[in-house]
Formats: structure tokens, C-alpha cells, sequence
């Protein structure tokens, strides 16, 4: 087995955490290699020529820097364990003190898997991935005299299915559901399942409300003449601004990433523990 670490050195201050790590796979008998430290992104993706060099993949940050690596991981088929050295780490498995148990883990196997889909976006020729959302958000733009609200249509399986006013809207998976969608009024979706949701955000009406669909439809979100620009976000990055008549196809990704996690491992414990600050 060869072992790839990607360290966060903003929140491995020092090097302290990934030296640690470093000796403990040394002990253990385990290959590693650093992965170069840059700011991995949909806009910057990694070198696809480490897919040879690795088995696995050791994050040593927090959910951001997950989600830099996700296309990445998904393409190439490499499992990924987070060591959280961040704030929330809800994608994370371990913490920085439990970094010896989760070596021991990874050597003795025992460690299981845990699968979860993926967006993919396709815009203007360019397509995009997105492991949490892909969001499409009202942007100021001194070029434009028009209105500063976005205004959208959204459709499934080429069936008009809302126009939203406001702010703007959010495709997340259920990954993504516990993060922008959540603090938008959005439902919690397990992990398992087999659908994404369609978040209005701040919208302009009484009705507005969360939409649940399958992951097998096809999702249309098109620019409407009567809003201003609006910037299209996959995994908290600006991919495009899009202006009136330009439109978004969401689809499921073909392929899946893969966390490995420990074997009593359990959504809804990391829920309670992460997202109400370990309140009973």
C-alpha cells in the first residue's frame, strides 16, 4: 500500500501533525508520499499522474480542504480518510489525537466504506464537480445596470418545476445537505440516498420550499431576463457568472468517492456531535 497525504499547512501550523503522521506510518511499515501542497480546487485540480503513485489518500485538514480533492479522488477511484485539523470536520473521520488509532486502523484493514455521490455540472462546454452543492448566487457587477436579483427557473426532466426570485438556489447532494443548504432552510438527507435538493435562497415569496428529487432526473436551471448576474459556485468555488438566457445542466456524477471510516462509525452521532456542538 502507498499512501497519499495532502496536509493543509494553514492548519497544520509548523508541520507538527503531518510529521507525526510521517513517523507513525514509518513504524507501521507504510509507504507514503506528500502530496504538493496547493490550493486544490475545480479551478485547480491535482496532477492526475499521482493516481499511479496511490492507494489511498490521508487529508489532514478540514472539510474544505475535502472538498479540493474530491474530483480528484472520485475519478481516480482513492479512498480518502479525513484527520480533522480544522473547526467542524463533519467530513472528517478522526481527530488529530486519535491520528495513532487511525494508522492502526488503516494497517489492520478495518476500516469500512463509506460511498457518497456526486454533481456533475455542465456549463457553457465546461463541466464541473461537485461533492456538497453546486450554488447559483445573485453577484454585484459593476458592468451591469440591471436588477441585483437573481431570478431562475428551475426544471427536472425537462418539466418546469419553479422560477425563483430572491438570492438564488442551491443543488446539493446529501452530502451537502448539512452544510449551505442546511443553514438555507433546507432538510437533512442521510447519506444513502439516492436524490439531490433544490434549495431556494432568500426568495421573494410564501411558497418557496425545498425540493427533493432523484438522482436519476435531469436538472435545468436556466438565467431569466428579468434578474441581474449571477455567480455559479460548485463546492464554494466561482466557476462562471452567468447572465439572462444562460442555463446549467445537474446531473449525478458517474462516478462515487469514498471515505473510509471506523466500523462504529454513524451519521447521525456525527450529526448531533458536530452540528449542536455535542448538546443532548
Amino acid at each position: 500500500m502507498n499512501i497519499g497525504i495532502y496536509t493543509n499547512k494553514s492548519k497544520d501550523v509548523g508541520g507538527i501533525w503531518s510529521a507525526k503522521l510521517h513517523s507513525l506510518l514509518t513504524r507501521s511499515g507504510i509507504r507514503y508520499i506528500d502530496i504538493p501542497d496547493k490550493d486544490f480546487s475545480v479551478l485547480n485540480p491535482v496532477d492526475e499522474s499521482l493516481a499511479q503513485k496511490v492507494d489511498l489518500i490521508i487529508v489532514l485538514g478540514g472539510d474544505g480542504t475535502i472538498l479540493g480533492l474530491t474530483t480528484y479522488a472520485a475519478r481516480n477511484h482513492i479512498p480518502v480518510i479525513g484527520i480533522n485539523a480544522g473547526k467542524l470536520g463533519f467530513l472528517t473521520e478522526f481527530e488529530t489525537f486519535e491520528m495513532e488509532n487511525a494508522v492502526a486502523l488503516v494497517k489492520e484493514n478495518k476500516l469500512k466504506a463509506d460511498e457518497r455521490i456526486l454533481l456533475t455540472i455542465e456549463v457553457k462546454g465546461e463541466t464541473f464537480y461537485a461533492l456538497n452543492d453546486c450554488v447559483f448566487q445573485r453577484i454585484y457587477d459593476e458592468g451591469s445596470s440591471g436588477s441585483l436579483i437573481a431570478s431562475l427557473s428551475v426544471s427536472l426532466d425537462e418539466t418546469l418545476v419553479d422560477q425563483i426570485t430572491g438570492d438564488g438556489v442551491i443543488v446539493s447532494t446529501p452530502t451537502g445537505s448539512t452544510a449551505y443548504s442546511l443553514s438555507a432552510g433546507g432538510p437533512i438527507l442521510a447519506p444513502g440516498i439516492e436524490s439531490f435538493c433544490i434549495t431556494p435562497i432568500s426568495a421573494h415569496s410564501l411558497h418557496h420550499r425545498p425540493i427533493i428529487y432523484d438522482s436519476r432526473s435531469n436538472c435545468v436551471i436556466r438565467v431569466e431576463d428579468s434578474g441581474g448576474p449571477v455567480g455559479l459556485f460548485c463546492d464554494g468555488k466561482l466557476v462562471k457568472k452567468l447572465t439572462k438566457n444562460d442555463f446549467v445542466k445537474i446531473d449525478r456524477a458517474p462516478h462515487t468517492i469514498t471515505f473510509l471510516r471506523k466500523k462504529d462509525s454513524n451519521f447521525y452521532k456525527r450529526l448531533l456531535l458536530k452540528l449542536n456542538s455535542g448538546r443532548i
